[in-house]
């Protein structure tokens, strides 16, 4: 449950009972407290000169009131943009502790709601100003001598690294880039050789790992990452709870970073940099700690708890009641039906009756303020305060019943809360992104589709193969996308059991190969035809359709003669590139397997196996679609199926590739042991820190290991709604699905529209 400030019509008729029958042991700071006679806070109003001495004024207000108690609870809410509430912050620093305040800017004496900027943390600046060096920044002396001296480092020791500070401030270098730094390492006496060679080393290797030139931000995200860990970032000393949440938040941050490849496919380093230095400006921050003296909040709301002293600035009367904003995208008779505050003026209006109800029983003293002008805008009071000051004031009709003010009432016994006691066993829906499991004696279903779809969006893979939600069928002109896939398939299956390998492609003269392609596309066209769909149940087309039926006649319709004619030219274009590879054998076409992988086991088709003269065996993965970025390093790879085929053909494998076979290009698309096992094909990267002999079983490993988690989460009915980058943009679940709340809530600032 949850509470609410204006009760919708429905929930009236259970408060109203509720608040006769509990009105002996409310909770100060509810209505019920306000109308059963807890003590109020007597409102003072205060009508400042502008803005800025309303900021001061609230400053003189928060040390006066802790050098009255030490231990006080102060609450102050300050609308509109963020740069008042950080003005605001630091007038009360100085005016509290002025002594202190330049040197503890996160203490706990004053604290934003929503926190400060991430890029403030010390240590978080401290990997930003790392980047930005690595990038090829340069920086004075001052700032490169802090950051030789900051506590964000594994190794050299801070000793080591105090000596090298002392030993650069005899160079008289007032400038320094990380690239001159190393060069200048070089040069350091005898007494820090090791130190100096220990630092210059870090720095090469963090340079060589954070890389030149375009990279998605995924790649960047992990680069950075790297860069970093060679400096041991953020150190080894033991770390507060503050600071250990400050290093998670980071962490995340940069996970969040390579999310904007559906913003940005490639990025250069310099962009790179910069935008991740501005995400973590723009995000706020605030590690979990105990409560502060004063609390500054940006919202006009309930505060819920109990502070001695609340301080309401800003309100005047453009401000307070707030303006109309009903939701433009619901109908408005629906809004006021449902009572909605902000679809209707008198629905403000007692929402800021509401309001002041709230704070004068959540405090026990309360001053409310308006500026008299803005810039040079000149700005009136709210009508409100001058009936917020008076002692006679009256809870608002808003909770079902009006009660006066009774200064001399209870004492001010504490009890829950209204949510609590709204809160009743059983009445609670929970919303939990996980659906049924799937049964392990069943294979998956559409076979290495599960895992592609999982692998895009768990929740779409649970909504079409589970629900059922597959997209609708709708007309289209020439041959269907399913069938040109199945006409190409075939074609390249009947020509490579006539090759066999490279040694009869090589065989063959130009003129033979294109005989044998154009009876091997053929025979694939007739069988696609009879296998097709509804074949014999269509009526003949009328005898004016130019494109015809392409199953109730004999003859080729002229869209199946030009897909024909199309499957014939890419196929002569593939066995062009296939002429360049190293000799090879092809041992299976259309291989059929079953695979058993984390408890369960799934039906594969592998479109082609290739036994290579030099050693190992190649999959072959046809595509005649549209073709997707291949990233083989990330937590959800681009090819998951190829990851399955690799699951099931054993440790032989040392190259898989998608042939993407399209009008635009036919090319292979891969990852191999070595480099040009396969045209154009890159070797596999090196694992951090480990042999690169080792590279390839190593990566094998964490690609098996992604693949079960796949199918585990699958098996397990995992139905979140995560979609990777460009996921959602030829996604069909997008009306059941709720990544539209995610955007609701926030996600849309850093993420393009998904699903």
């Amino acid at each position: 449950g949850s509470g609410f400030l204006l009760l919708p019509p429905r929930l009236r008729g259970l408060v109203t009972p509720l608040s006769t029958a509990d009105a002996s042991a409310a909770e100060p700071g509810t209505a019920e407290a306000v109308q059963s006679g807890t003590p109020r806070a007597a409102g003072h109003v205060v009508i400042a000169a502008d803005e800025l001495d309303e900021l001061e004024r609230i400053a003189l207000w928060c040390k006066r009131q802790i050098v009255r108690n030490p231990q006080v609870r102060i609450l102050v809410m300050q609308p509109g943009g963020p740069g008042a509430r950080e003005r605001l912050a630091t007038l009360i620093r100085q005016a509290v502790r002025p002594n202190e305040w330049l040197n503890a800017p996160l203490d706990s004496l004053v604290v934003i709601e929503g926190g400060a900027p991430l890029a403030r943390v010390p240590a978080v600046a401290h990997a930003l100003q790392t980047l930005s060096w690595l990038g090829g920044a340069p920086g004075d002396f001052e700032a490169v001598s802090a950051w030789l001296r900051a506590p964000y480092w594994q190794s050299p020791g801070a000793d080591s690294r105090a000596r090298l500070d002392l030993w650069l401030r005899e160079r008289e270098r007032m400038h320094f880039d990380l690239h001159d730094l190393a060069a200048a390492l070089g040069s350091a006496p005898a007494a820090l050789t090791s130190v100096a060679r220990d630092m210059a080393g870090q720095i090469n290797k963090a340079a060589m790992l954070l890389g030149q030139g375009a990279a998605a931000p995924r790649d960047w995200s992990e680069r950075f990452r790297a860069a970093l860990e060679v400096f041991g970032w953020p150190g080894e000393r033991a770390r507060s709870s503050g600071e250990q949440q400050t290093v998670v938040r980071f962490r995340e941050l940069l996970d969040e970073f390579g999310q904007l490849a559906s913003a940005a496919r490639s990025i250069s380093r310099d962009n790179a940099i910069q935008w991740f230095t501005e995400l973590a400006a723009r995000t706020a921050y605030r590690p979990a700690d105990d409560d502060a003296v004063v609390t500054i909040s940006s919202t006009l709301a309930d505060p819920v708890v109990r502070y001695d002293a609340i301080w309401v600035a800003g309100l005047h009367a453009e401000a307070f009641p707030q303006p109309v904003q009903p939701d433009p995208f619901l109908p408005l008779a629906a809004q006021l039906a449902a009572g909605v505050p902000a679809a209707s003026a008198s629905g403000r209006l007692a929402e800021a009756h509401a309001l002041l109800a709230s704070w004068r029983a959540a405090a026990d003293e309360l001053v409310l303020s308006a500026p008299s002008r803005s810039e040079d805008l000149e700005l009136l009071p709210s009508p409100l305060l001058s009936d917020a000051a008076e002692q006679s004031w009256q809870a608002p009709g808003a909770y079902g019943t009006t009660g006066s003010s009774d200064a001399a009432g209870t004492s001010g016994a504490v009890s829950i809360w209204l949510p609590m006691r709204l809160h009743r066993d059983g009445m609670l829906e929970t919303i939990e992104d996980v659906g049924c499991s799937w049964p392990v004696e069943k294979p998956l279903p559409a076979g290495t589709r599960s895992l592609e779809l999982q692998n895009q969006c768990p929740f779409r893979a649970y909504a079409e193969l589970r629900l059922g939600s597959l997209p609708l069928d709708a007309p289209e002109p020439g041959v269907a996308a399913d069938l040109r896939g199945q006409l190409l398939h075939a074609a390249l299956q009947k020509l490579w059991q006539r090759l066999v390998g490279s040694y009869g492609l090589a065989a063959h003269s130009d003129a033979e190969l294109e005989r044998l392609i154009d009876q091997s596309v053929e025979e694939a066209a007739n069988e696609t035809i009879r296998r097709a769909p509804g074949r014999g149940q269509r009526k003949p087309a009328p005898s004016n359709d130019p494109q015809g039926d392409l199953f109730a006649r004999p003859e080729h319709a002229p869209a199946m003669s030009r897909e024909i004619r199309r499957a014939k030219r890419l196929i002569r274009s593939l066995c062009q590139l296939e002429r360049e590879r190293a000799p090879f054998r092809v041992e299976s076409t259309e291989l059929d397997m079953t695979l058993q992988l984390a408890d369960a086991h799934m039906r594969i088709r592998i479109d082609r196996v290739d036994a290579l003269e030099g050693g190992g065996r190649a999959i072959l993965d046809y595509k005649s679609g549209r073709r997707s970025t291949a990233d083989w390093y990330g937590e959800r790879p681009s090819h998951p199926q190829l990851l399955a085929y690799l699951a099931a053909l054993g440790d032989d494998v040392v190259a898989m590739c998608t042939v993407n076979v399209t009008a635009r290009e036919v090319r292979f698309d891969g990852i191999a042991h070595t480099p040009e096992l396969l045209p154009k094909v890159k070797g596999v990267e090196g694992v951090y820190g480990a042999d690169p002999a080792d590279a390839w079983p190593l990566r094998r490993e964490e690609w098996l290991s992604r693949v079960e988690k796949l199918v585990a989460g699958f098996l397990a009915g995992d139905a979140v709604v995560d979609p990777k980058p460009g996921a959602c943009d030829y996604c069909h679940v997008a009306s059941v699905c709720r990544i539209a709340e995610r955007l609701d809530a926030g996600d849309a600032s850093s993420e393009a529209p998904h699903e």
